[in-house]
């Protein structure tokens, strides 16, 4: 599908009256040509400069021999000079650096091939006396053998032998076969060696070279093939005739171009490496191939050919001037195509064709007879049609000489060399275009003719040759067809490189007259291209040409400088500022590429015009900004820039949001980020596997951006307002593949046209989710639901749409919308850790309602499948509803033929439909609870049920009471609630059975709810009661049997309960008696007391029972001083002050001074022993072992990094340089990981387990001073200590109990010890912070991994240390710096404060 695009064409002019010039080579790095004329003068040309910097006339000088000719010369880079053979056996060489020129050797016997290896190590001659001699570069001879020799033994190969068509028995000899070798009949025993001189070609990596060369004794040119050692390899196959002596060898080394001229076809003929024929290509009859040459790539293969008589017309006389061109052919797909034809001045011919093997570049090097050197830069381009309009049928052409294939990619695809159709030219085909309005096409041709075909077809429009006084078509390209205003005006604009010494615009009008089907030139005009201070000699060329779609008077080129200019059309009246640049952005100067970019477009993103550009580099520009870093070629879409990578994936760009360049051209090849909203929906992932904040993974699961394929594809075409991309696989053959990002781009674009029916077509054959139809635009959807069944009548695919709903966004979930991004939803509305992004409860069912009323109201019966499907798919399904709908269409009869009356069809077809989509033994469940035996039967007939037994069952069913008749059914689908429903409405008889029920299965609530309004619910709220009690669950059962009225439960309810209250309220409706009551209270304040409600029970005790001493002893238990206090007080009983309230107080006092004592000592001494370990923990340094650390072997240094672990762990040192909130860091023992694993409390080597296989226990913290737990032991136990707002209010209790009874000396000292403890825990809270963010296991396992990338780090630094030099190591060091640096940058420590809740408890009266 490729064609040649020539770049850059450069013609410079060499000395005249030198002779004619016959050979050249190149020095690439310097841009220097040497040539070689017939009389033997030697030139060196500087084509930056356009000067000539050398002038030697060989044949004046002494080193060279009478009469002799240079036939051979070559640059040497390696030694900066040129060698030079002769056919005399001369060998010069000069020097570029001294100038020197001197003779080196001569042969003898002359020279009649020269061939360098590609390293430039080695020389192999060809001299007359059928030798090869090979030398190396200090000019040492290392070995002469015969051109003509054989294989060891003089044998055959065996794939010669097995692939010939003689019969075995010839081939038994030891030498070759008499009757093969031999010398054709009749052939003329002149010495034609010296006329076919031997040509000699090397592989690309120098180890063979092949030899082809006229054998006497067998009367032909056979091709050998060498080694590099000149040990012969193989030889061709003695059956091939007609083999020309031109010989060259593919740089990829797999095949060997050579001549082959047959009595009726001429062909170039590829050879294996084993002398085996692999393929051919046919070329002009009556040629004469006088050179091939292969690109460095090994893409092109270059043909010098020499046209004779018999080739050209013999009414064409321009063609028969040009005796020679130059064709440039590539294989694609097995498919040898002639890409183009390059062709010299009148009156001038090619002598000599070079490829610069030392560029990337395609670059050809033509010299012609007179002097002229053309030089030609090759791209490779993709010719569709361009244009966004929906009528562009994305058409490409392929040029194969004489035809120019084209293949309509939006209608069909067919892989080259096949196309849908061809145009036929006159002659090889120079340039084309396409026209932007009826997509009709424009060829130039070699002859200098110029056609216009039809765009849709092969029909021809018209056609007129050209004089080459008027314009030289083949020196024209970046040919360009634009639209003009003026509708009989046609115009071509393209490069002429060659006619001048500066590029030129050429703008040509033209009309056409079709009933003539001729073409009439209006104007030619010229326009010299824009000076480049950057480019030397301010000579500037135009490196790509293009059409700017949205100006048709306007036109946009690159020079070779990256600068970016318009051409404005001059139509036929010229004027001086056709040519302007394009600004940049800010109109601050020219637009330049930061680099050359071999393709270019220009296209609009957001709405602002923008240039895109990739270079040879794989570098992707839009305007400034490198968007890629690894593109292979783009395309743009109507909505998106398409472009593929060099690690094989596909990426679609919008071009309605404005790109996130920088994280594009960073992003790895698996991932990707178009926008900022991508990057925010990023879920970072913790040690553990917990995501440390709540985001959905639905959001990020998909990313329809991207999609991988093959490997080294490259965008052939994209069809506008379609999913189709086009892709050319390396080998040739195409991939046509509808990326996810334009196929939603689509389905939108249908959708709200509300063309459903295509968009149902486009979602089922790309395997889209057909939730996506309604989640677009639920609204709209619901709105033109009539539309979208019309749209859709087939059966099927309503049943799978119906199938395929969910209640999920699939527009949130799998297909975010690119061209219009939506931001994630904030962390506020994210209300469980569990709750799905996306979810849309209810839209199944909402659909299935929706439908099902179209459809009942189009033709219910139509519908039947779809109507059942909206009944199976709702949730929860309506199988019941289904079924009865069946039943329905059942009741329709049907008169057959003969008169009989039977069964409606469509009942039977749904029935089965239904089957099929539900378990048939689930729908015998659905019907039974119907309770209509019809319909059980119904579906019982579909079932592999026995009828023995369902129809006993339903036999015994239609026996009983129709409401228990109900319960045994639904017992039997156990249907609890709906059993029990019927069973309390058969009769008084079964309401012990319905109580049992409802113990037996709970259906407490059920039947509740039942004997709402019946007698017999208080028999049920006494059993839910009972039930209640046995689970201690007493408020709930007092409740029930106060409204049951069964006053006595409901006051032992209600005492359990601790409603005391309530429950002498029960007492007095019972009656209780005076003493019985008193005792009911004492039981009450015991339980209240039992219960931890001090100040209930004491109460209880004073107001109820008169028991003022144990209402005080309440209130002293509970701590309620102060009410005790006043109890006292107020019931004139002073002396129970001294008695109890005081004796206790005085207790309480001692023990809160004892225990607070000991809790500051013991929090004291903690708080002291951690600082230490923490300072201890971060001043060491850990033991760890470098590998291969002099005197220690991977044992000892695993048992030395394993005993640094029994004393402390690896800290990082000082984590300041850490981005992270905290100041302080865990740390971790060191083990090897090479011969095991120690532990630390045995040091006994334990056997490496299966990590998936090994428990996971618990670690058992311990206190023990120098353990591994020892800080998290400390850290739980202070934590622990710290009192709470409860043990704050029992001090401030205490505090003013000691006040009221006169002990105020005693409150203070309690108060300023309690005090001493809560100032002694707040200054250690903020050690207790770090040491507690230390020993975090999240923070010990981040720790953990950031260790062991220092350790790696460290690692490889010793190791560069070791291997490279001193400047290295600086650099390496710097490197490795900010890698240590990136990576403390990725650390994540999180931070743990611990605090201490206070209250107002001290008394400031002291």
């Amino acid at each position: 599908m490729r064609n040649i695009c020539r770049l850059i064409e450069l013609c410079d002019k060499l000395p005249q009256d030198v002779g004619n010039y016959t050979l050249f080579t190149v020095d690439s790095i310097n841009n220097i040509v040497y040539t070689i004329t017939d009389t033997n003068v030697f030139i060196a040309y500087d084509t930056s400069l356009k000067k000539v910097n050398v002038k030697i006339e060989l044949n004046q000088q002494d080193i060279l021999s009478e009469g002799a000719k240079i036939n051979a010369i070559q640059f040497i880079p390696d030694l900066e000079s040129i060698c030079m053979a002769s056919d005399l056996g001369d060998i010069l060489m000069y020097s570029t650096m001294t100038h020197q020129l001197e003779c080196v050797g001569i042969v003898g016997s002359g020279i009649l091939c020269m061939s360098w290896s590609p390293d430039y190590e080695l020389l192999i001659l060809a001299t007359e006396t059928q030798t090869l001699v090979q030398m190396n570069k200090d000019w040492d001879i290392l070995g002469e053998v015969n051109i003509h020799s054989l294989l060891a033994g003089g044998k055959l190969t065996a794939n010669i032998i097995t692939n010939s068509t003689l019969p075995q028995s010839i081939y038994s000899q030891s030498a070759y076969a008499p009757e093969t070798m031999a010398a054709p009949a009749g052939a003329p025993q002149a010495n034609r060696y010296r006329e076919t001189p031997p040509s000699i070609s090397w592989r690309g990596d120098g180890q063979y070279f092949v030899c082809s060369s006229f054998d006497p004794a067998v009367g032909k040119v056979m091709l050998r093939t060498w080694e590099r050692s000149l040990v012969l390899h193989a030889i061709s196959e003695p059956l091939i005739t007609g083999l020309e002596s031109v010989v060259a060898w593919r740089p990829s080394g797999s095949l060997v171009a050579c001549p082959n001229r047959l009595p009726n076809k001429h062909e170039i003929a590829l050879f294996e490496r084993n002398g085996l024929k692999h393929g051919e290509f046919n070329i002009r009859v009556g040629a004469e191939v006088l050179a091939l040459e292969w690109s460095a790539d090994s893409e092109i293969l270059a043909l010098h050919l020499r046209l004779t008589n018999s080739t050209a017309a013999a009414d064409d006389k321009q063609q028969q001037q040009r005796s020679s061109v130059v064709q440039i052919w590539h294989r694609s797909n097995y498919h040898w195509f002639l890409k183009h034809e390059l062709h010299c001045a009148e009156n001038d011919s090619v002598v000599c064709i070079r490829f610069d093997n030392a560029s990337q570049a395609s670059i050809l090097r033509v010299l012609t007879k007179l002097g002229e050197l053309h030089e030609h830069l090759f791209a490779w381009d993709y010719n569709a049609s361009l244009g966004d309009a929906i009528t562009n049928p994305a058409t490409v052409a392929m040029v194969d000489g004489q035809h120019l294939k084209m293949t309509p990619f939006r209608k069909l695809v067919i892989p080259p060399p096949m196309s849908h159709y061809q145009h036929q030219l006159d002659a090889n085909c120079s340039a084309f275009d396409f026209s932007q309005t009826d997509y009709s096409v424009v060829t130039l041709q070699v002859n200098n003719s110029i056609a216009i075909f039809k765009g849709d077809s092969a029909g021809l429009l018209a056609k007129s040759l050209i004089s080459t006084a008027t314009l030289r078509l083949d020196n024209l390209r970046h040919l360009c067809w634009v639209s003009s205003s003026n509708a009989n005006l046609y115009t071509l604009v393209a490069v002429d490189g060659l006619s001048t010494a500066k590029d030129q615009i050429v703008e040509i009008g033209f009309k056409v007259d079709l009933a003539q089907s001729s073409i009439a030139i209006q104007h030619i005009h010229r326009t010299n291209a824009p000076e480049s201070s950057s480019s030397q000699n301010n000579n500037s060329r135009i490196i790509r040409l293009i059409k700017h779609l949205d100006h048709q008077d306007q036109v946009l080129f690159e020079t070779n400088d990256g600068a970016v200019y318009y051409y404005h059309l001059q139509a036929g009246v010229e004027h001086s500022d056709s040519i302007t640049p394009y600004l940049q952005e800010d109109s601050s100067g020219i637009f330049k590429f930061p680099s050359v970019c071999t393709w270019f477009a220009v296209t609009k993103i957001a709405g602002e015009e923008v240039l895109i550009g990739l270079n040879d580099r794989n570098k992707l520009y839009v305007n400034q900004t490198v968007l890629a870093s690894d593109c292979n070629s783009f395309a743009l879409h109507n909505k998106f820039l398409l472009y593929t990578t060099v690690s094989h994936v596909l990426r679609s760009i919008p071009l309605s949001v404005p790109l996130n360049t920088t994280t594009l051209a960073s992003t790895p090849s698996n991932t990707t980020n178009l926008n900022n909203n991508n990057n925010q929906q990023q879920q970072q992932q913790q040690p553990n596997g917990k995501g440390h904040h709540h985001h959905h993974k639905a959001v990020t699961t998909y990313d329809d951006s991207t999609r991988e394929v093959e490997r080294g594809s490259r965008i052939a075409v994209v069809v506008p307002h379609d999913t189709r991309v086009v892709l050319q696989m390396p080998r040739g053959n195409l991939e046509a593949i509808s990326p996810r990002s334009l196929t939603l781009s689509t389905i939108r674009e249908l959708l709200n046209e509300h063309q459903y029916g295509k968009a149902f077509s486009t979602m089922r054959r790309n395997r889209i989710d057909m939730n996506f139809l309604y989640d677009h635009n639920p609204a709209d959807f619901l709105k033109h639901i009539d539309m979208f069944v019309e749209q859709i009548p087939q059966i099927d695919y309503l049943n799978l749409f119906i199938t395929s709903l969910r209640d999920q966004d699939t527009s949130k979930t799998l297909f975010v919308d690119l061209e219009n991004p939506v931001a994630p939803p904030p962390k506020s509305a994210i209300k469980s850790v569990n709750e799905t992004y996306g979810d849309t409860p209810g839209k199944v069912n909402l659909v299935c309602d929706k439908l099902r009323e179209v459809f009942v109201k189009i033709d219910q019966n139509r519908f039947i499948q779809p109507v059942l499907t909206t009944y199976v798919k709702k949730s929860p399904p309506e199988l019941d509803e289904a079924l009865r709908l069946i039943q329905n269409l059942r009741g329709l009869e049907e008169v057959s033929e003969h008169g009989e009356t039977i069964v409606n069809r469509l009942a039977e077809e749904s029935l089965d439909y239904i089957v099929f989509l539900v378990d048939v033994n689930k729908l015998y469940d659905v019907a039974l609870g119907t309770y209509d035996f019809d319909l059980v039967l119904m579906v019982a007939q579909k079932s592999q049920k026995d009828p023995k037994e369902y129809i006993a069952f339903l036999r015994e069913l239609q026996s009983m009471e129709i409401n228990y008749q109900r319960f045994t059914i639904d017992k039997h689908l156990e249907r609890w609630p709906k059993a029990l429903a019927n069973l309390a409405l058969a009769g008084d008889e079964h309401l012990q059975e319905c109580y049992d029920l409802t113990v037996e299965k709970s259906l407490y609530h059920d039947a509740i709810k039942v004997f709402a309004k019946r007698p017999e619910l208080k028999v049920v709220q006494e059993l839910y009661a009972d039930h209640l009690m046995q689970n201690n669950r007493f408020e709930e059962a007092a409740f029930l049997y106060f409204s049951a009225e069964n006053h006595k439960k409901a006051l032992a309810s209600f005492k359990d309960a601790g409603k005391w209250k309530l429950a002498l309220k029960e007492a007095k409706k019972l009656n209780y008696s005076a003493e019985d009551t008193k005792t009911l209270c004492e039981e009450l304040a015991e339980h209240m007391r039992r219960a931890s409600k001090f100040l209930d029970s004491a109460i209880i005790f004073s107001q109820h029972c008169g028991d003022i001493e144990n209402a005080l002893r309440s209130h002293c238990e509970g701590g309620l001083w102060e009410d005790a206090y006043d109890l006292a007080v107020d019931s004139n009983r002073k002396d129970l002050v001294d008695s109890i309230v005081a004796e206790q107080l005085l207790e309480s006092y001692n023990n809160h001074m004892k225990e607070i004592e000991e809790n500051h000592a013991t929090y004291n001494k903690s708080y002291v022993r951690l600082g230490v370990v923490r300072t201890t923990k971060l001043n060491h340094v850990p033991l760890r072992l470098m590998p291969g650390a002099a005197g220690f072997n991977d044992e000892t240094s695993s048992m030395m990094s394993g005993m640094s672990g029994m004393f402390s762990e690896q800290s990082m040192g000082s984590m300041n340089s850490m981005n992270s909130a905290s100041t302080t860091s865990s740390y971790r023992s060191t083990y090897s990981s090479a011969t095991g694993t120690f532990s630390q409390a045995t040091k006994i080597r334990n056997k490496k387990k299966d990590q998936s296989k090994r428990k996971v226990n618990k670690v058992r913290v311990t206190g023990k001073e120098g353990s591994v737990h020892e800080e998290e032991f400390i850290v739980e136990a202070m934590k622990k200590m710290i009192p709470g707002q409860s043990q704050q209010e029992v001090v401030a209790n205490l505090l003013r109990g000691l006040v009221l009874l006169g002990w105020s000396d005693k409150a203070e000292q309690l108060q300023n010890r309690f005090k001493q403890y809560l100032e002694l825990i707040k200054q250690s809270l903020d050690l207790l912070s770090q040491s507690a963010t230390a020993v975090l296991p999240e923070n010990v396992r981040e720790e953990q991994r950031v260790q062991e990338l220092e350790y790696q780090r460290l690692i490889s630094l010793q190791q560069q240390d070791d291997n490279n030099t001193n400047n290295n190591n600086n650099n390496n060091n710097q490197q490795n710096s900010n890698h240590q640096n990136s990576t403390f940058e990725k650390m994540t420590i999180n931070k743990v404060t611990i605090t201490m809740d206070t209250i107002k408890w001290e008394l400031n009266i002291f």
